[in-house]
């Protein structure tokens, strides 16, 4: 059965802590559904006029001391109240004609494994903690001005949330953190047999893999806890225990939690049951991202550090947790959320982005403004600003709602010192997005350098010529559109130069190498195998129209894609004494990947969680290898973006001449 049940409003309430991300009448709508619920009739007409003067004022003083993060439009860090409405409209329009009926819902599971029981009343506390869920993003959505959004959740003849229950094949101790995919697999079978269609859900897996003691006050967990999916389908991981209830997030006493150390049962609720709506917002399909400085007076951001701040408030250890306008977008779409959807729910859009523009803007901020087409009417825009390091957690968020046109504009605020990568990402009203990414770097001083962004947006006609190997064409092309701009002409000549000279493909057979040759790049070296988790298996370049092999804004001739899971193996017959190379995740791409490389099947080296614009170097001894195997694998997040590339890797010997000198 599924339905949709408005859920009310937790004890926490929603008063309005901040005015300057949204319009004036957003607010007034939020501030008199606040007021309404928490003063009631002892506010009069008076007090309610001295209220709003006091709120217009403290958002003309916000909107002057936050100005580095927020802009007036059209370049602005959010969208305002008349674009939520041409979102809302977009949306709403998409169902106008050969709608169907949303196929979305949230599946409530609690594993158990066989020789346990599940932990103390879980029925009824998964089914507060589901509505604790519910009820926060359907809040959130609507101070966002996305009304009339209920998630979806299957539910039982008496409208209770329907929790199943699954009885694993093997022992508590035969799971652990990384059993996430085996915890599944156990699951699907059962949700069949219910008639519950595993890809088209959203699977809200609640784990009973805790370690409780209630006499040591002890508590630790050995259960997957993540989550990650499409608009289609996904599955968030949880870890359960008797003491997890939103009803006690008041809860002062003493427990000593494994991983944070000596808290309260209510700080431990706030961090697991703030998990759950984390993980779920994975398997919704979003992110991470943290605040913008004019967002912080909410609190933290959900999809940053939000799952270990959630309701803290109401013990006044802090402002808690709140939904982002970036990511609000996002879900406005989602199938989850809506009764009724575009039939072209399962279509992936395909996306332009026309006089696409993006420029330094004021001290260390980035503008972008253009147009964006789609055969999926886009109903919103998103740019991610994601400094290097720290995951993608630190990203800070701008958006913007397109004009009839597909018009845009937006803008970075203050961005960290250091490389970074900016993620545009188009929302379609069948909750599907498409993303487009560039590597920046701001410099010490401030000014972002965006050469390799103006290499993809402005130098387009030469990389094409660069990957068909035509380098004269590839320096008229360069020569016609840097005509006049010599800091162009210095980024073109700077990518052209590391083609030169630069033998064109070819594929080598390790036994018809001679003897004296002292060095080959793997890529021009034929494989014993190969295999790529997408589209097929590329040496120097990439099966991507118009890019070029590159990592962190850097261009590269040689080298191999290999998205996850690739495998590339070569003999090599203890005849070279070194392996040498760099790898990484090849630009425009947000995956993690682990890479490795193994020798006659024992692992020489590794790099594990690499994601966007990440990368390094290696260099090995491989003198006893007979056989030498590259392997890219799922960083732990799914297969999504997992673009990994091994860039210029080369073999390396010493001739006999050499050896006797």
């Amino acid at each position: 059965m599924r339905e949709r049940t408005r859920v009310q409003p937790s004890s926490g309430g929603d008063i309005p802590r901040h005015v300057t991300e949204e319009s004036w009448s957003v607010l007034r709508s939020d501030l008199q559904s606040a007021t309404s619920s928490r003063f009631g009739a002892t506010i009069n007409g008076a007090i309610m006029t001295r209220w709003y003067c006091f709120l217009f004022l403290f958002c003309v003083i916000s909107q002057r001391a936050f100005s580095a993060e927020t802009a007036v439009l059209p370049l602005a860090a959010f969208a305002d109240g008349d674009g939520i409405q041409r979102s809302e409209a977009r949306i709403a329009g998409s169902t106008e004609s050969g709608a169907i009926d949303s196929p979305g819902q949230v599946v409530a599971v609690y594993f158990t494994p066989a020789n346990l029981q599940p932990a103390i009343n879980h029925v009824a506390r998964i089914r507060r903690i589901v509505e604790e869920t519910a009820g926060f993003y359907e809040r959130e959505l609507l101070r966002h001005g996305f009304r009339e959004r209920a998630m979806a959740v299957l539910r039982n003849d008496r409208d209770e949330v329907d929790v199943i229950d699954v009885i694993g094949a093997g022992q508590g101790g035969d799971y652990g953190k990384s059993d996430g995919g085996r915890i599944r697999d156990e699951v699907v079978p059962v949700l069949r047999k219910r008639g519950i269609a595993p890809n088209k859900s959203v699977i809200l897996l609640f784990c009973n893999l805790m370690d409780y003691d209630p006499v040591g006050g002890t508590i630790s967990h050995h259960s997957p806890y993540y989550g990650g999916g499409s608009h289609l389908s996904g599955t968030a991981w949880q870890c359960d225990s008797e003491i997890l209830d939103p009803l006690r997030f008041r809860d002062l006493t003493p427990i000593r939690d494994g991983e944070y150390g000596d808290i309260t049962i209510g700080r431990h609720n706030s961090i697991f049951i703030g998990g759950v709506i984390h993980e779920l917002g994975h398997a919704l399909s979003l992110p991470h991202c943290r605040q913008r400085r004019d967002e912080s007076v909410r609190g933290t951001a959900l999809m940053g550090a939000g799952n270990r701040t959630y309701s803290q408030e109401l013990r006044g250890e802090g402002r808690g947790t709140f939904l982002t306008q970036a990511h609000a977008l996002r879900l406005a779409a989602h199938p989850v959320f809506n009764r009724r959807m575009t039939g072209d729910l399962k279509k992936r859009p395909a996306t332009r982005w026309p006089k696409l523009r993006i420029v330094a803007g004021e001290k260390s901020q980035i503008r972008v403004h253009g147009m964006v087409q789609a055969d999926v009417p886009v109903h919103g825009v998103v740019a991610y600003f994601d400094p290097r390091g720290g995951g993608d957690y630190d990203a800070t968020t701008a958006t913007a709602v397109p004009d009839d046109r597909g018009r845009f504009a937006m803008q970075s605020g203050n961005l960290r010192v250091g490389d970074g990568e900016l993620r545009l990402t188009a929302c379609h009203v069948n909750g599907a997005t498409s993303v487009r990414s560039f590597f920046y770097r701001v410099e010490r001083s401030g000014q972002p350098d965006l050469s390799a962004i103006r290499v993809e947006l402005e130098l387009a006609a030469m990389v094409g010529s660069i990957r068909r190997s035509k380098l004269e064409e590839a320096e008229a092309d360069l020569a016609t559109a840097a005509s006049g701009d010599e800091s162009l002409m210095k980024i073109g000549r700077q990518v052209l130069d590391r083609f030169r000279d630069v033998e064109k493909p070819t594929s080598v057979n390790v036994d018809d190498l001679d003897s004296g040759v002292s060095s080959i790049g793997l890529s021009k070296l034929i494989p014993i195998s190969e295999s790529v988790g997408w589209l097929s298996p590329t040496y120097d370049s990439v099966p991507e129209p118009a890019m070029l092999l590159s990592i962190g804004g850097q261009y590269y001739a040689e080298g191999i894609y290999a998205h996850a899971p690739s495998s590339h193996v070569y003999r090599i017959d203890r005849q070279w004494n070194r392996l040498s190379g760099n790898f990484g995740m090849q630009n425009g791409h947000y995956g993690k990947v682990d890479f490795q490389i193994v020798g006659d099947g024992q692992l020489i080296w590794s790099s594990r969680g690499v994601g966007a614009g990440q990368g390094g170097s290696f260099d090995l001894d491989v003198s006893d290898v007979k056989t030498l195997s590259l392997m890219v694998t799922d960083g732990g997040n799914g297969g999504g973006g997992d673009w990994g590339v091994w860039v210029e890797p080369l073999l390396s010997r010493t001739s006999q001449d050499d050896s006797d000198r």
